[in-house]
């Protein structure tokens, strides 16, 4: 594995909709006709595959801290996201970080030592685990596959973002069950010098695209509420007073 000794901050931020209703033609059509500044071309179709890794009890990823393999072309790359556990509106964006580039068959596994010593030194908080031992006990939990057609909006001041329709499969690598969803992302840069187009071209998707609901939630979040839905529990009724 080729890693540094800390973390490497991912500087795009994406936004996932599902798509409800209606195609994605239309929305194309809308977002087309609507945003008079920027040009929505096609880009080729994509294929993305992400492998989800923790210990049998999901120790790592109920601390915050989700570990993933990610194939990205002809490349494949160890990624830690940072998963906010702070309730309600107090919840933050995930961040997602690089951790290094590897080869299709290596696994977190086979560099505990790197990989701790990377995420150790990527944070202010002390780790009361022993995270050596636990990356050494990982074992693939999840597998997030993606395919769809990519488009990017262009804008004459070199702005750029992308747009992808994609279809995803969620599958829950221990027990086999699958959940499909059909939905768009956006990419866009987390600079701030780029924030005036992003929020231009969500305020568009939000006003124009109502067949689209937003998921401000990471792909590994969105896999857990699919794939280990929390049961449903009606809230009791206080007895009425006689």
């Amino acid at each position: 594995m080729k890693s540094k000794d800390k973390l490497e901050n991912e500087m795009t931020k994406k936004v996932h909709y599902q798509l409800i209703t209606g195609n994605f033609n239309k929305i194309y059509k809308k977002l087309d006709e609507n945003l008079k500044f920027y040009k929505l071309v096609s880009d080729g179709k994509f294929k993305g595959n992400e492998i989800v890794y923790d210990v049998k009890n999901n120790l790592m990823s109920n601390a915050g801290l989700v570990l993933s393999k990610q194939f990205e072309g002809d490349k494949v790359f160890f990624k830690v996201r940072k998963i906010s556990k702070l309730p309600g509106g107090y919840k933050r964006p995930s961040q997602k970080f690089f951790l290094g580039e590897c080869e299709k068959t290596e696994a977190p596994k086979d560099f505990p030592t790197q990989i701790a010593n990377a995420i150790s030194n990527s944070y202010a908080n002390v780790f009361t685990i022993d995270l050596v031992s636990i990356v050494r006990q990982t074992v693939p939990k999840i597998e997030i596959t993606v395919t769809g057609e990519k488009y990017r909006f262009i804008s004459g001041t070199g702005y750029e973002c992308k747009l992808l329709h994609e279809f995803v499969v969620y599958k829950d690598l221990e027990t086999n069950k699958k959940v499909k969803r059909e939905g768009v992302a956006i990419i866009m840069s987390s600079e701030d010098k780029y924030e005036k187009f992003n929020k231009e071209i969500i305020d568009a998707i939000d006003h124009y695209c109502k067949e689209l609901v937003p998921f401000e939630q990471s792909r590994f979040e969105i896999a857990q509420r699919l794939l280990h839905p929390e049961p449903f529990v009606p809230e009791k009724k206080e007895e009425e007073e006689e």
